[in-house]
C-alpha cells in the first residue's frame, strides 16, 4: 500500500504550483523582452523588419541561438546559491541577466572582428541572408552562454570578485574560441572564410555546432576551479580529443567519403550537422568521464 499511496500523492502534484515559480517566470519574459531591445541597440538593423519583411531565416538562425543563449544564463542564475530573500534573489537575476546579454552582444562583435575579419558579418548576415554565418553566430551565441552560465552558477566570493571573475573568464573563453578557430581551420583542407562567403551552409554548420562543443568543454572547467592554468590544461586536452574525434567520425561514419569534400564540394549540410553533433555529444562525455 505504500508503494501505491506514494505513485498517488496528491502532497507532490501541489508542490509543483508555487507563486515564487510563476514570478521567476514573469521575470524571465522581461529579461527576454530586454534582450531583444538591447540587441536593437548594438545593430544596425531590426529584427522585427528582417524577420518579417524580409524573411531573413538566416537572422532567424542567429537570433534563436541569442534567445536560448539567454535561456542558458538564467538556468544558471537559478541554479546558483539562493539569496536571503525574494526580492535580492530577483534583483541579482536581473543584474546577472543583463551582465550576460551584455557580454552576447559583445561576444558577436569581438568573434566578427577576430574570427571573421576578412569580411563583414553583418552583410553576410542581412544583406545576404546567410544561413551558414547565421549557424556560427548560433554556436557562438550558445558556447559563450556556457561559459557565463558557469561562471555564474558558483559559489558568490562578493559581487565585486564575481564580476572580475566573470570579465577574466569570458576574455579567456573567447580567446579559446578564436584560438579553436584557428586549428579548425588548419585541421580543414577548405578556406573556412572562403565557404562561409559563398553561402556554404554545411561550413557553417559544421563550424557553429562546434562551437557549442567548445563552450560546453570550457564551462566545466570554471565549474570546478577559478585556476586559469587548470583552465588552460583543459581546455587544451579537450580541444585535441574533439579535433581527433573529428577524423575518427570521419573514418567511421564516412568510410568510403571524405568529411572535407562533402563540406565543401557537395555542401552536404546533413553531413555536418552529424559532426558538428559528435562534437557536441563529446564534449558532454569528456565533461563527464574527467568530473
Amino acid at each position: 500500500m505504500d508503494v501505491i499511496s506514494e505513485y498517488l500523492s496528491i502532497t507532490d502534484a501541489l508542490d509543483c504550483i508555487h507563486f515564487v515559480g510563476l514570478v521567476y517566470l514573469f521575470v524571465v519574459f522581461i529579461l527576454l523582452w530586454l534582450g531583444k531591445l538591447i540587441n536593437d541597440l548594438f545593430t544596425s538593423y531590426s529584427i522585427d523588419n528582417e524577420l518579417t519583411s524580409r524573411d531573413n531565416k538566416a537572422l532567424a538562425v542567429s537570433y534563436i541561438g541569442y534567445l536560448m543563449a539567454q535561456g542558458i544564463i538564467v538556468l544558471g542564475i537559478l541554479q546558483g546559491p539562493e539569496a536571503s530573500s525574494l526580492l535580492i534573489d530577483l534583483g541579482l537575476m536581473i543584474l546577472w541577466s543583463l551582465i550576460g546579454i551584455l557580454l552576447l552582444n559583445l561576444s558577436r562583435y569581438i568573434n566578427g572582428k577576430l574570427i571573421f575579419s576578412k569580411f563583414s558579418t553583418r552583410k553576410e548576415l542581412i544583406d545576404d541572408q546567410n544561413i551558414g554565418m547565421g549557424m556560427i553566430q548560433f554556436g557562438s551565441y550558445i558556447g559563450t552562454a556556457f561559459l557565463l552560465e558557469a561562471i555564474i552558477a558558483g559559489e558568490s566570493e562578493g559581487l565585486l570578485s564575481d564580476l572580475s571573475g566573470t570579465v577574466i573568464f569570458f576574455i579567456i573563453g573567447q580567446l579559446g574560441f578564436m584560438l579553436f578557430s584557428i586549428i579548425y581551420q588548419k585541421i580543414t583542407i577548405y578556406d573556412l572564410h572562403d565557404e562561409i562567403e559563398k553561402d556554404n551552409i554545411a561550413a557553417g554548420v559544421s563550424f557553429g555546432a562546434t562551437l557549442v562543443a567548445i563552450g560546453i568543454l570550457m564551462s566545466h572547467s570554471i565549474m570546478i576551479t577559478n585556476s586559469i592554468p587548470a583552465f588552460c590544461v583543459w581546455f587544451i586536452n579537450g580541444m585535441v580529443l574533439i579535433v581527433i574525434s573529428r577524423f575518427i567520425v570521419d573514418k567511421i561514419i564516412l568510410p568510403k567519403h571524405r568529411l572535407d569534400d562533402e563540406i565543401c564540394l557537395d555542401k552536404n549540410w546533413g553531413v555536418a550537422l552529424i559532426e558538428g553533433g559528435s562534437a557536441i555529444i563529446l564534449a558532454l562525455l569528456i565533461n563527464a568521464s574527467f568530473a
